[in-house]
């Protein structure tokens, strides 16, 4: 059984991404809370100063208006009545002199010592201020030149409310944290309770058993392609299996074939083969062939090998002109078919292709040998062409043919049309799956199909250059 819980489990990761997540998106939202708030209260207590600056005026203005005399007395029991114990206001006269000033009994004067922390409507800030200002001047009947009264307030009430909205965001923002992670990794756990009962079952599976698909007990999408991507893959590894124990038994069989005819001719030998000239040199020759078919099977099965390990698809593919290549092989094998078999070769320039020379004339050879050896008149035709980007290469033949039930799994390794005959003919029944390989190899793909005359058409197309 797998350990649930780790430090690094998907768990904790999915709990801390949340728990930040929460972390900045309180952050973002405190930060405006508390600028906005401020900018609230602090305008809202500016207009409020400015409507008692506006009453006091009045008031001050119809006062003179009847008396048309300052009197301090009247004027310092007047402006009492609307300043409150956190307000200061002062009355000059035109020239700036001050008249009177009246200050609250927690007016503090050091509130103004600072003009940068005086409120300006105009301003946009998140700092506290530390008073607010109002400042006007106004005309009244009987004195030449205009009075100005300047008013002022503490802003301390104001920002110790202001702390307190502070600790109370800080104090919930923190709560909500703690409580975002905790809820956060309990929903993580219940969210991938369905990826966790995948991984039970994926551990409780048994390398020897490969059959038992995993169950889709969820309706998350991104589960359920989980399990059928899971489930893909295990066809793909029980066929990998399957087709490796099919090589291993049918490499077996071959290899198990010439060696008990060789073990046959050591009897042979042991018994009679001693004082008889004759049965020793048929022994000697009938063993020399089968070690040969035993070193071609064994060359053939390391190259298949090598090229479905990607060893040699690694290699780099030479872009180069497929024609010397082709009037290569023509040469070599006009002289290798008998009389009554004609090879006819034809192509058509250009013909420029992305190859590795040696494995591609290794391909060539495997289709025209076939072709010779199950051919006993008429022809084999080798058509190479380019149609669009492509490069199209025919290998036909006027042969026995494959039987149409036969053709898909003609490029399986050892699989033989007729096993008899293809004794007879030799060969280590790889050629074909060889020549499936590189032409995979060259990112190509090959077809085959009866021809119309009863013989076997190859055709392999493969990405054209130029």
């Amino acid at each position: 059984m797998y350990k649930k819980r780790t430090s690094n489990s998907l768990t904790s990761r999915l709990a801390f991404l949340f728990t930040i997540a929460m972390l900045f998106f309180l952050l973002i939202t405190n930060v405006f809370v508390y600028w906005a708030t401020m900018q609230l209260v602090y305008r809202h207590q500016h207009q409020l100063l400015q409507s008692k600056a506006d009453v006091i005026t009045n008031e001050i203005s119809e006062d003179l208006s009847t008396h048309s005399k300052l009197n301090e007395v009247h004027l310092r029991q007047m402006l009492s009545k609307f300043v409150n114990e956190y307000q200061a206001v002062s009355l000059f006269n035109g020239d700036g002199t001050e008249i009177i000033t009246v200050k609250g009994s927690k007016w503090r004067p050091e509130s103004i010592s600072d003009i940068e922390k005086v409120f300006e409507p105009e301003s946009y800030f998140i700092i506290q201020m530390r008073a607010f200002r109002d400042d006007r001047t106004f005309s009244v009947p009987g004195f030449a030149k205009p009075l100005r009264l300047e008013m002022f307030e503490d802003a301390k009430p104001l920002n110790h409310f202001i702390r307190i909205l502070l600790l109370i965001l800080g104090t919930a923002s923190v709560g909500a944290i703690v409580i975002s992670g905790v809820g956060g990794y309990f929903l993580s756990r219940f969210g991938l309770r369905p990826l966790n009962r995948l991984m039970t079952e994926i551990y409780e599976m048994k390398a020897a058993s490969l059959s038992p698909r995993l169950s889709l007990q969820s309706t998350a999408q991104e589960i359920t392609a989980l399990t059928d991507a899971f489930n893909g893959l295990l066809d793909r590894i029980e066929a990998a299996l399957a087709k490796q124990k099919q090589f291993v038994s049918d490499a077996s069989h071959e290899l198990r074939t010439p060696l008990t005819i060789i073990d046959g001719y050591l009897r042979l030998l042991d018994r009679w083969g001693k004082d008889e000239v004759e049965i020793r040199e048929e022994a000697i020759q009938a063993m020399k062939q089968e070690c040969g078919r035993l070193f071609h099977l064994v060359d053939d099965l390391l190259l298949l090998a090598k090229m479905e390990e990607g060893t040699a698809a690694a290699e780099t593919l030479e872009v180069q002109d497929l024609e010397p290549l082709l009037e290569e092989v023509q040469q070599a094998w006009s002289s290798a078919f008998p009389a009554h078999l004609k090879l006819v070769c034809k192509w058509e320039s250009p013909l420029v292709i992305a190859m590795d020379r040696e494995k591609f004339r290794r391909l060539l050879d495997i289709f025209l040998d076939n072709a010779r050896k199950y051919t006993d008149e008429g022809e084999v035709r080798l058509t190479a062409y380019k149609q669009e980007k492509q490069v199209h290469i025919v290998v036909e033949d006027t042969g026995i043919g494959i039987d149409e039930k036969e053709i898909p799994f003609l490029f399986e390794r050892f699989y033989r049309v007729d096993k008899s005959r293809n004794r007879q003919k030799g060969g280590s029944g790889l050629g074909l799956a060889i020549a499936k390989t590189i032409i995979e190899m060259h990112r190509g793909e090959v077809t085959v199909c009866r021809a119309e005359q009863g013989g076997t058409v190859i055709h392999i197309v493969l990405p054209g250059y130029g």
